[in-house]
Formats: C-alpha cells, sequence, structure tokens
C-alpha cells in the first residue's frame, strides 16, 4: 500500500508555487478549492461561496486582501472588457430582472455569482454542493435560461490594490483563513 508523504510533497509545491506568475497562483490556487464544499460567507481552502474563492485565489497569487461580493467584483475589481488569456479573468453572471433571490431582494444588472477562469472556457465553479471545474457554456446555459446575462472580464489590478489599502473586507474575513495565511505578512 502507497502511504502519501504529506509535508514532502507540500514542500516540493511551496517550491513550484513560489517559481509561478500572478495568474498561475491565481489559477493553482482556485483549482486548490476543487471539490471544498459550499460555504455561505466564507473564504478558505475547507469551504467558500462563489466570491469567497475568487477573493481567496487573488490575495493568495497577489497579497490583496479583500473580501466583497459578486457584483462589487464585478463593479469595482474586474472592470477591464475583452480580457486577453494572459489576464486573470472571471465570469460574472448578471440578473436581467428584479426579484427575489436568496433571502433577499436583487436589482436588474446585479451580479449574484462569479467564477474564476482556469483556462479559456474552463471556470472554478463554486456553487452548491461543491466547487467544480465546469465549462463557461454549461453554466452559462443554465443562468441564461433563468434570465442572467453572462459577462467576462479582466481583473483591474490598480482597482484590487485601491481595495485593499482601504481594507475592504465588507464582509469580515473568515476565522479559518489565517489557518493558511500567515496575515501579519
Amino acid at each position: 500500500m502507497m502511504v502519501i508523504k504529506w509535508d514532502g510533497l507540500m514542500e516540493n509545491e511551496k517550491k513550484q508555487f513560489e517559481k509561478m506568475n500572478e495568474l498561475d497562483k491565481f489559477i493553482y490556487f482556485l483549482l486548490l478549492q476543487f471539490g471544498s464544499p459550499y460555504g455561505w460567507g466564507k473564504e478558505n481552502p475547507e469551504a467558500s461561496d462563489c466570491s469567497g474563492a475568487v477573493c481567496l485565489a487573488l490575495y493568495a497569487a497577489m497579497g490583496l486582501l479583500i473580501r466583497t461580493t459578486a457584483d462589487d467584483l464585478y463593479k469595482r475589481v474586474f472592470t477591464r472588457i475583452n480580457p486577453r488569456p494572459t489576464d486573470i479573468r472571471a465570469a460574472f453572471f448578471i440578473t436581467r430582472k428584479s426579484g427575489k433571490h436568496g433571502d433577499g431582494y436583487v436589482s436588474a444588472g446585479t451580479c449574484t455569482h462569479v467564477a474564476g477562469f482556469l483556462d479559456d472556457g474552463v471556470i472554478l465553479n463554486s456553487q452548491e454542493p461543491y466547487a467544480r471545474v465546469r465549462r463557461l457554456t454549461d453554466v452559462s446555459d443554465y443562468f441564461q435560461r433563468n434570465g442572467y446575462e453572462v459577462a467576462i472580464r479582466g481583473l483591474d489590478r490598480g482597482a484590487l490594490e485601491k481595495l485593499a489599502r482601504e481594507g475592504n473586507t465588507r464582509y469580515g474575513l473568515d476565522g479559518v483563513l489565517s489557518h493558511y495565511f500567515d496575515m501579519g505578512a
């Protein structure tokens, strides 16, 4: 029987991660969340919601900590239209009609879901019951049938830096996050 030597494996992962550029680190941390349960308001490798998964990947890739909603990411952070495949990108799902959403009410034009890009046409979709790698077309088809439009946007690094400087952790940080990151570094 084979037994994985996790310490050695993780040391190798650390060395590989340190050599990566920001886009590869973003993708790596999205993939690290693969199979994790959906957790509303969470942003850690054990559980996250859609915006938490993207915020966590941004933090791991760039060291810039924000915690906000899918709508805020769409309107303030991922504002580059027609991004290149070499950009950090996300898919945003924007409702075309006002109405009940979860426990609240949303207006038309509100982004209620986000998924980070892994590659052209492939996303990490953190949605009930857990985070999965999906084809964008499959997720888009579902949302479009339910009154949503889809927008692909690239990261505006300056906007992310500004929000991080302002301490934009609008919804508070998940306490589990400190188990994985030295928050003072």
